[in-house]
């Protein structure tokens, strides 16, 4: 998969060979950060190369390891020239070759945490977007952030808030939910927490600072006038924390929804107020910046799965997408794509029937029972893809009569996946 063009490569690159120059206030700054962070080079390339096996570009010494070692040190390399050795394939490789190489920049055992590499990393999302995909943080490591990488979802064009999409089921009282005012305190206090502030500049080339919060009121107010109740009296919000109290739980999911779209940290965000939903027994999640009802909750990959894979990736979250809106059918054929996708992962080291065999072979860590089971499971939807009007419209093929199978077939697939995912 090659989505990354050569424009937003070298525009990659050139960060870390010439710095980020921003204008701030008075002055102009020239901010550099390296890509080895606290680490050197030949360190930081090893925790994704193996370059001992590689064979050295000079003869005096044995291996790459050695070569790039002697050269760096005596200043025969400068620190960009990574980006143009074929050997790294940073430039003409694979997207996730590169992807992979930039979360491990900004891996907390490399990243130097006085450096300016939360500027780089904002930059670099800003360029990868664009292409499809985003850098976001997915777990801890010393309560530091690990990096990975995702198919980047572009935000539509115009935030529609949640009490706008359901408005015919709120007021048909087809959903309800209440919002006790601890969980409102709870839910305002993440979002105060990361009510970050921009600073911006105009096409006057006025400079100003906004923060979250204040984009939210924008978001807001352009589809209503947001109110709430004060001793009986139903008036206009002014201040943010006017949402908490007497205000509708649909407002309150308006405003998180809202506040989603907006902060850097989304990913984090969305775990703290889901965590406090699943904490007071509240039936909604946020997932991907949109409030869902658990009750009609589909089954999904873990926020935590990485997929070092861009096609795989790419499958499968329009898969999730296409599952969410209902369109179960094309939801069903993507994640079977995904599935057969997913049969090649050592392709071209081993054809698809020897890469499937290793990778059932793999997970059953050397349970013949196991191993029979995941053998027969991947038989089985494989013929289910073979059969039924899945993947394959033919007139022999088996219509699928009710969206109650596509759910069934839907769940079975991906549940074998996200096994799989990790445990490769």
């Amino acid at each position: 998969m090659n989505k990354i063009t050569g424009v937003t490569r070298r525009d990659i690159f050139d960060l870390f060979k010439k710095g980020i120059t921003e204008d701030n206030w008075l002055i102009t700054e020239n901010i550099f950060y390296p890509y080895y962070g606290r680490s050197d080079v030949v360190e930081f390339l090893k925790r994704l190369y193996n370059l001992a096996d590689w064979e050295s570009r000079d003869s005096r010494v044995e291996n790459a390891e050695k070569e790039i070692r002697m050269h760096t040190h005596n200043g025969d390399y400068p620190d960009d020239w990574i980006f143009e050795d074929e050997r790294f394939q940073l430039f003409d490789g694979e997207d996730n070759i590169l992807l992979n190489f930039l979360c491990e920049v900004f891996h907390p055992e490399v990243r130097d945490e006085n450096g300016a590499w939360k500027r780089y990393l904002e930059r670099i999302n800003i360029l990868l977007n664009e292409d499809g995909y985003e850098i976001v943080a997915t777990s801890k490591l010393s309560g530091r952030d690990v990096f990975s990488w995702k198919i980047y979802r572009m935000k539509p064009a115009m935030y529609i808030p949640f009490s706008e999409r359901n408005k015919s089921l709120i007021i048909n009282k087809k959903i309800s939910v209440k919002l006790p005012n601890a969980v409102r305190h709870q839910l305002f206090k993440v979002m105060n927490e990361y009510n970050e502030i921009f600073y911006l500049t105009d096409e006057t080339n006025w400079k100003y600072c906004k923060s979250v919060s204040e984009f939210v009121f924008d978001d807001i107010t352009k589809f209503y006038i947001p109110k709430h109740f004060v001793d009986d009296e139903y008036i206009e919000i002014k201040e943010f924390n006017d949402f908490i109290k007497g205000t509708t739980p649909f407002t309150v999911f308006d405003v998180i929804e809202s506040f989603y779209g907006h902060t850097t940290k989304s990913l984090q965000f969305e775990n703290e107020i889901n965590a406090i939903f699943k904490l007071n027994n509240i039936n909604v999640e946020l997932i991907n910046g949109e409030i869902h009802f658990t009750s009609n909750k589909v089954i999904g990959l873990d926020s935590s799965t990485n997929i070092n894979e861009a096609g795989l990736e790419e499958l499968i979250s329009i898969a999730e997408d296409l599952y969410n809106k209902g369109n179960y059918s094309y939801a069903v054929e993507k994640i079977w794509d995904a599935f057969e996708r997913i049969k090649t992962y050592y392709y071209p080291t081993l054809d698809k029937k020897k890469s499937a065999e290793k990778i059932i072979k793999d997970i059953s860590y050397g349970n013949e029972h196991i191993k029979k089971m995941f053998d027969i499971e991947f038989k089985v939807l494989t013929d289910i893809g073979n059969s039924y009007r899945i993947r394959h419209h033919e007139k022999n093929k088996i219509d699928i009569s009710n969206d109650l199978y596509y759910e069934y077939f839907y769940k079975r697939c991906l549940s074998l996946i996200s096994i799989l995912l990790k445990n490769i």
